[in-house]
Parts: C-alpha cells; sequence; structure tokens
C-alpha cells in the first residue's frame, strides 16, 4: 500500500549565557538552521499528539497545527476521514484518529505506516449505517473498494468488501479501532461463472489461446495443462454444466497450496463436456467478473 515520507521544521536556539568573573566576561551563540515547514495534508483537526514511544526513550508528542480545530462531527464522518486518509496514502492522519488501543499498539506514525504494507489498499469509501456497540461506542459499516487481484502470496483481494468499523468516544471526540470488527468480500453472482467458462471454452475450440487467455486469472493456470488443450485438440461441439463449491473431490489441494486455505471459500468450479473429454474449471472473482484460474480432472 509507497508512503509519504513526513517532514518536520526544526528550529533549534541556544540562549546566550553571560558569565562574568572578575573584569572578563565570555558569550557564546550558536545558531541552528531550519528546513521549510511541510503544508498540512488536512485542516482543522482536532486529533491527539503522537504517544510516546518505545524504542530507546520517550518521543515527544507531535505539535498540533495552531488555530481553531474541528472534530469530526459523528462516528461515520471520522471513519470516512480515516478511510480516506489511508486511500490517499496520509497516514499520519489516520494514526491521528485511532483509538487509544490502536495507539498503544502502534507507538508511531512509523510504524503505523510500516504496518500497512499488509492492508488491501483502499481506493473508494462510502459510510452507511451505525449501530450502538456498547457505553461510548458504535459499529459503522463501509462498502470499500480496492484494486481486485488474485496473488500467490495474498490470495484474493475483492474489488469491494463491507466492512464494520468500531468507533468510540475519547477525549471528546470520534476515534477509531485500528481493525475492523468484519469483512465481508462481495462477490459476482455465481450463475455467471458459466458464462465466463463457455466463452473460455469456445475462444479455445478456435485454438485462440491469446483471447482465453484474457478470460483467465492468471496467466499460468492451475492443473493439469493438456486439459486446457483439449476444445482446440478435439474441437466439436462443448457443453457447459453449472456452477457448484470448490471441494476436496474437485481437486482443492493444489489451489490451497497455490492461493491459501480461503481459495475454497471464493473459488467455483464448473464442469465442462466435449466430443471426447470432460473436465472441472475452476473460476476466481476478479472485480465484478469471473475468471479461469485453473483446471481439474471430472
Amino acid at each position: 500500500m509507497p508512503y509519504p515520507n513526513a517532514t518536520r521544521r526544526l528550529a533549534l536556539g541556544i540562549g546566550v549565557a553571560g558569565l562574568a568573573l572578575g573584569a572578563g566576561a565570555a558569550v557564546v551563540l550558536q545558531r541552528g538552521s531550519s528546513t521549510p515547514a511541510p503544508t498540512p495534508s488536512v485542516q482543522r483537526l482536532d486529533l491527539p499528539g503522537a504517544p510516546a514511544g518505545a524504542r530507546g526513550g520517550t518521543v515527544p508528542a507531535t505539535p498540533e497545527p495552531a488555530g481553531r480545530t474541528a472534530a469530526p462531527g459523528s462516528a461515520g464522518a471520522a471513519l470516512r476521514l480515516f478511510l480516506d486518509a489511508s486511500a490517499k496514502g496520509d497516514f499520519a492522519t489516520s494514526y491521528r484518529l485511532l483509538d487509544k488501543a490502536g495507539r498503544d499498539r502502534w507507538r508511531s506514525v512509523a510504524s503505523w505506516t510500516d504496518a500497512q504494507a499488509d492492508r488491501s489498499r483502499v481506493t473508494g469509501v462510502k459510510v452507511g449505517g451505525e449501530r450502538p456497540a456498547g457505553s461510548g461506542a458504535v459499529e459503522v459499516t463501509a462498502d470499500v473498494t480496492h484494486p481486485a487481484a488474485i496473488d500467490p502470496f495474498d490470495g484474493l483481494t475483492p474489488g469491494r468488501t463491507v466492512e464494520v468499523w468500531r468507533a468510540s468516544r475519547e477525549g471528546g471526540a470520534w476515534r477509531i479501532a485500528a481493525d475492523p470488527v468484519s469483512v465481508r468480500p462481495v462477490l459476482p453472482s455465481d450463475r455467471t461463472a458459466p458464462d465466463t467458462v463457455r466463452a473460455w471454452v469456445e475462444r479455445l475450440t478456435r485454438c485462440d489461446d491469446p483471447g482465453a487467455a484474457a478470460l483467465q486469472a492468471v496467466p499460468d493456470l492451475v492443473g493439469p495443462a493438456d486439459l486446457a488443450r483439449a476444445p482446440c485438440r478435439e474441437r466439436g461441439t462443448w457443453k457447459v454444466a453449472g456452477v457448484r463449491a470448490l471441494e476436496d473431490d474437485a481437486g482443492l489441494q493444489p489451489y490451497v497450496a497455490a492461493f491459501g486455505s480461503d481459495v475454497q471459500a471464493w473459488a467455483r468450479v464448473v464442469p465442462v463436456q466435449g466430443p471426447g473429454t470432460r473436465f472441472a474449471v475452476v473460476v476466481a472473482p476478479l472485480g465484478d467478473t469471473w475468471r479461469v484460474l485453473g483446471t481439474n480432472s471430472d
């Protein structure tokens, strides 16, 4: 998720000390240098200073901007600002909106920024309703968009998630928990998966490998390579069956090894039958559409 490097104005002045001994006096004056002051990314926001650091001593709190400030007027507004700041890479602002537990866990903006590398990048936010969640706290629902991706290391990054976040009142202002209470991926309808497989097989029967590759989630499909070559080899008519879950008897293990154990929750299987060969096509959700992930014997 590039991170901005914060700049700070450093003004160091060491005052003049006068020392008189008998008829003599010495005055020492040392002047420091300064760097240009940054332009604040968020104006008029009442946010707490950074907490003391845990590494090698105490880190002073970050001074607040001078002048009048205004805190987010509701839990939903605080969450929107928190997620919008993350979308912009403004982790200094999202850090200052963390609740006390979050600031105790990440003791500086730098450590909080480093932690964002393990999180899905946010590209859009739509805040929904709120519900009570105990004294001085509410849970806020948000529709959050991300760059959809399927990766051997991270598995599925859904294009859209419905997330529930906890917000609480601290020091007269709303603060946000570091992690959502729940995250539900929004997947395309299962009913559309056979359409993708049908289009993929039709292109293969014409031996249109580039056209078929455009309907794949990954360049190198999981499973036996000869199965994907069968439609070009046999031609003829191919039938596409209905969608079903990816289960153990459908060759689950290679997909778990490639994309993690969650693959069973988001991948689907669509069997196909040709003139002489039958196999299963495994598909994955990529944004609002299904894409071919691999093949299995069926």
